[in-house]
């Protein structure tokens, strides 16, 4: 009788531990535990609405070269509840980091992991946050927008491409300097991170020839450039170019950022290089190495296939004017007539694409 019941006890405890495990798991994914399981900050493009609290007055002014990390309190709103965290929030870039151009320059956060775990940023470790550049001229708002937009778009054409996430920002100056205001920035995903989803790692050598890449995706990317009318971009400096590849020795994939000097943006600092030869941002010209007809038309017509959902993150997106939608679209009437024409392609992708120079 002992150990009929000794049997049965067993069993009980077999079932509820079976039972316990089930249920910590989640249903479409039965090897992720839904209880300790955090949103990832690039799975939605809901618009963030959150809050940093800092030295305001002090960090937009350090924009030297020995700038200094400042402390800040970022905090956001979940359901009926706030989370709030410390960080160390400083100011990045080169071009909008110059005070002259942009008076609140693009930031750079880290994230302390013990503070942002179980909270929206966790396993985050440093993001750069594009920034508004102006503060009193709502035409930069509808520019970063505008920025933000093309990597959506560049998403559409591949994953080896940044994420990126559309935030609202009251920012805050904890020694009352400056009053609180409010503005648009997006985060974009880390560098290793983007590799990491992609299966790659990160390349970081510089004189790369464009052709010594992965043929068909370079392609695709000068391509994409010409669309949205961005000349500021090189492969083998790694001018706005980041690099990812199977191995260490694999032919790397290029990966674009950084489109504030596009068409679409339409930034009034954006002023072509002189040796483009072109008089404005809205000239169109690609950048791209020679490819025959055959091979374009192979890339163009993912570009065709595509249009349809490229022109709806435009047409969808609430945050941007009528105005801005009207212009974007024609633009890419524009393009889209051009590829749709063998004449223009050739004039325009092979007779004036770029050709490797062999020095004698």
């Amino acid at each position: 009788m002992n150990s009929y019941i000794q049997k049965i006890f067993i069993l009980f405890f077999l079932i509820l531990i079976s039972t316990t495990r089930t249920l910590g798991k989640s249903q479409e994914n039965p090897n992720v535990d839904t209880i300790y399981r955090s949103p990832n900050l690039f799975e939605s493009d809901t618009l963030i609405q959150l809050s940093i609290t800092t030295d305001l007055r002090s960090l937009v002014r350090d924009v030297g070269k020995k700038n200094k990390y400042y402390r800040a309190r970022l905090s956001y709103y979940l359901s009926d509840s706030i989370v709030s965290m410390i960080v160390q929030i400083k100011t990045r870039g080169n071009f909008r980091k110059d005070r002259g151009i942009c008076a609140f320059p693009p930031m750079r956060i880290k994230f302390n992991k013990v503070e942002s775990s179980y909270t929206l940023f966790h396993n985050q470790g440093k993001l750069k946050m594009v920034t508004h550049c102006q503060n009193k001229n709502e035409k930069y708002q509808q520019m970063l927008i505008q920025e933000y937009l093309i990597y959506k778009a560049y998403n559409l054409f591949t994953p080896e491409s940044f994420n990126v996430r559309l935030a609202e920002i009251t920012y805050k100056d904890s020694k009352n300097q400056m009053g609180p205001f409010k503005k648009y920035a997006f985060f974009i995903e880390d560098l290793e991170d983007m590799a990491n989803r992609n299966g790659k790692i990160p390349r970081y050598e510089k004189k790369i020839h464009p052709d010594h890449t992965l043929i068909g995706k370079v392609t695709k990317l000068a391509i994409f450039q010409y669309l949205v009318g961005n000349t500021d971009w090189g492969v083998p400096t790694l001018h706005n170019i980041k690099l990812i590849a199977k191995t260490p020795t694999s032919r790397p994939i290029p990966v674009p950022y950084d489109f504030d000097w596009a068409s679409l943006v339409n930034a009034p600092y954006a002023i072509p290089h002189e040796k483009l030869n072109i008089k404005s941002i809205h000239d169109r010209l690609y950048r791209g190495y020679k490819r025959t007809a055959k091979d374009l038309e192979y890339i163009f017509r993912e570009f065709k296939m595509k249009k349809e959902a490229l022109y709806d993150i435009y047409i969808n997106n609430p945050y941007l004017n009528d105005k801005e939608k009207e212009r974007v679209l024609n633009y890419f009437d524009e393009f889209y007539e051009i590829i749709d024409n063998p004449k223009k392609v050739k004039a325009e992708f092979i007779n004036n694409s770029r050709t490797i120079k062999y020095k004698k």
